[in-house]
């Protein structure tokens, strides 16, 4: 390529070929623009040549192109989060519809699996109301924090930050973030516990069964989307209900197993 300000520059008697720079990166017509984007990413490209099996150019792609691409799939990947295909204010009620209804119909056979965990434990509930009370302060804040720990992952999943030795280290960073904030809010919780229902045995029950529900939604907020990938499905469409639903289980297994240990 030659760029034209240095073009301009040049004195006349001088050989295209020495004011020519090898181009860094070329893309394929066929290519996928999500790797094209990357690759614009990755070598801080301001435009590329698109060029044919034989190497003849047939086109070229500037950053302007690539910038609406990338805040494409970023919308896409945003929506797919919260289980919707598509959107706009002014599709039909039709369209939202049947965007919509798929995944609220998984979220409802999930829900109903989790209710399932709980009626396991009816008996305990019973015996102690407050165990009610305190559920969803469980499910809710482990769900949030496997929100938290997906969003990042899918993110960096679509822009290639969790490639080889990068998994590992971000598995690690994951579990140890979600190690001590399950900590920090299970010790603020229990202590509130206590206040409230003036029971040391239900303070220690919600501070073990937070700590294990945020530990295991920060692992299985990274894990999921990788297993998803690897299977070959995207990670964005599929992850939300498998984590949620998991970490719903997760809290409402410990939580209602040491309280049903510990308070009978």
């Amino acid at each position: 390529s030659v760029p034209v300000s240095l073009l301009l520059r040049s004195t006349r008697d001088k050989p295209l070929k020495d004011i020519m720079k090898e181009v860094k990166a070329t893309v394929r017509p066929e290519m996928d623009q999500e790797e094209v984007a990357y690759i614009f990413r990755q070598y801080n490209l301001a435009s590329t040549p698109v060029v044919d099996d034989a190497g003849r150019l047939t086109g070229m792609i500037t950053i302007d192109d690539v910038v609406d691409v990338i805040q494409e799939e970023a919308q896409e990947d945003i929506l797919a989060l919260s289980g919707v295909s598509e959107a706009g204010v002014n599709q039909s009620v039709f369209s939202a519809v049947r965007a919509r209804i798929p995944w609220l119909a998984v979220n409802l056979i999930t829900a109903f699996l989790a209710s399932t965990v709980v009626s396991l434990f009816a008996p305990i509930i019973n015996q102690f109301v407050a165990l009610a009370f305190l559920m969803p302060v469980v499910a809710g804040l482990g769900g949030n924090a496997g929100s938290q720990a997906l969003a990042v992952s899918v993110r960096a999943i679509a822009e290639r930050d969790l490639e080889g030795p990068l998994i590992r280290r971000a598995i690690r960073r994951e579990a140890l973030t979600a190690i001590i904030n399950g900590l920090m809010i299970a010790t603020m919780a229990s202590v509130v516990v206590l206040a409230w229902f003036h029971d040391p045995r239900l303070s220690f029950v919600i501070l073990i069964a937070m700590s294990a529900t945020f530990t295991w939604a920060g692992l299985i907020g990274i894990l999921a989307p990788l297993t998803i990938r690897r299977l070959g499905f995207d990670p964005a469409v599929a992850s939300s209900v498998f984590v949620l639903t998991s970490i719903d289980l997760m809290g409402f297994f410990v939580f209602l197993g040491l309280a049903s240990l510990m308070l009978v």
